[in-house]
């Protein structure tokens, strides 16, 4: 019995404990590792940011003159569904929808395991109907960087800390703001801000 137990749990650790980040996905010596689809329970950005099973999105806006996302689709789409049939693209009516991540999936930039990786989202949005909840986001980096989804766990950028400094300040000014909770807020986005 217990020869199968402990195989059981490192095939389940291996399965559901991966954790990646950004580096790691660009490392050729590290993908390798790794085939089309395999799965992620944390995701960690180039900006430092983490993503995770079971956290929240938010869409932003497309980035073309067309209206429609361009790495944001209806369903769950995988390299042999997009063969089979086009992905559908979402429409800007799609803006602000809020998901929640469901799977976190690798896929290579090459049909060879030695290339870089792309990791791509399964969403899905509890509030539509059934048959229409689920999306696929392609290429996380890109979808963040150009700004078709919004990370709410994002590192604070500087001209955000910048910006939330300036108006601590005037609320501090105005008396709404006790110097402490202004000096201790400072403290914390100091080194954002300085950080060139």
């Amino acid at each position: 019995m217990k020869i199968f137990i402990i195989p059981f749990l490192l095939i389940s650790a291996s399965l559901y404990g991966q954790v990646m980040t950004f580096d790691q996905s660009q490392d050729l010596n590290f993908t390798v590792n790794y085939a089309n689809g395999d799965t992620l329970s944390k995701y960690i950005m180039k900006d430092g940011s983490e993503i995770i099973v079971g956290g929240q999105l938010k869409f932003g806006k497309p980035l073309n003159q067309n209206k429609v996302f361009t790495r944001l689709f209806f369903g769950e789409v995988n390299l042999l569904k997009a063969l089979l049939s086009p992905p559908i693209q979402l429409s800007d009516v799609y803006i602000g929808e809020e998901v929640t991540i469901t799977s976190i999936r690798v896929g290579h930039t090459k049909i060879s395991k030695n290339s870089p990786l792309v990791i791509s989202l399964y969403v899905q949005n509890p509030k539509s109907p059934l048959g229409g909840r689920n999306r696929t986001v392609a290429d996380i980096e890109k979808a963040i960087e150009t700004g078709e989804i919004i990370n709410p766990n994002a590192a604070m950028t500087r001209e955000q800390a910048i910006a939330k400094l300036k108006e601590s300040k005037e609320l501090l000014d105005l008396g709404m703001m006790p110097q402490e909770e202004y000096d201790a807020l400072k403290l914390k986005l100091t080194p954002i801000i300085m950080k060139q």
